[in-house]
């Protein structure tokens, strides 16, 4: 229930290869991953993203128990798209089977697994990128679009500034639960309907203090006269080495592989 353990988007510094990583090579590997796990339709392809997973965690130097804290949000959704594809074949009449197996039970089971693998690849890249390097990292990807409008400074800003805060949102709501259960709630006991409803004494002082948290964040900057990418430099700029290089051909070399096996 409580959720102090849970390290969701919480940089782990282990002095890996991965950490000193530009964080540009680590995006542009990232998307490349993705863009093969992703149409992956069949266990062949799967298996060989899974074992290159285990690679990088290995190399990262990142425990398995940290990654799979870090994963445990997801579970909930996984467990749901399992359901959903297991039931499907009730609702669309789809009684084949696939070697003995019933079709739906190996749609659910191999999607399952690709949104697991997925997952953890997109986790691994909090965990290794410290959030200000991830900001700089896509201030400098978008930063042509700023011919067009787009506040590329702006949103990298906010990205960078909710990894640093998802910590203390877990934190800020374990306090919150810890003591509504002190108070006698029951967030546990019931059925969905009942759970569900319990949660609203957590959502709403969580919303108040994200809210509270937002304003005096905005009275900070607005004080300490922010104004956006105008003249900001880096306190560690970003210098693209050849380890970064090989790590986007390594990335586009598998991910290549897609289209083969």
């Amino acid at each position: 229930m409580f959720l102090s353990n849970i390290n969701l988007g919480q940089y782990v510094p282990t002095g890996s290869i991965i950490h000193k990583l530009d964080p540009r090579a680590k995006l542009f590997s990232l998307l490349f991953i993705i863009s093969a796990v992703f149409p992956a339709k069949n266990f062949f392809q799967l298996t060989f993203w899974t074992i290159a997973l285990v690679a990088v965690v290995y190399v990262s130097k990142i425990s398995w128990g940290v990654l799979l804290r870090s994963a445990r949000p997801i579970f909930f959704l996984v467990a749901v798209t399992f359901g959903f594809n297991l039931l499907s074949a009730y609702f669309t009449g789809d009684v084949s089977t696939a070697s003995g197996v019933p079709a739906s039970l190996f749609r659910a089971v191999f999607t399952s697994l690709r949104l697991v693998v997925l997952m953890l690849f997109a986790i691994m890249l909090p965990l290794t990128t410290a959030p200000l390097e991830l900001a700089d990292g896509l201030n400098t990807l978008l930063r042509p679009l700023e011919r067009f409008g787009f506040p590329a400074n702006e949103c990298a800003m906010m990205i960078g500034m909710a990894l640093r805060f998802i910590p203390l949102l877990m934190q800020e709501t374990d306090k919150i639960i810890r003591a509504q259960l002190s108070r006698g709630a029951r967030l546990d006991q019931g059925n969905l309907f009942r759970r569900v409803m319990a949660f609203f004494p957590v959502l709403i002082p969580l919303f108040i203090i994200i809210f509270r948290r937002a304003d005096e964040i905005a009275t900070a900057m607005e004080a300490r006269g922010y104004d956006g990418g105008a003249g900001r430099t880096r306190r560690k700029p970003l210098v693209w080495k050849f380890n970064d290089t090989a790590a986007v051909i390594i990335s586009i070399l598998a991910a290549g592989s897609f289209f083969i096996i």
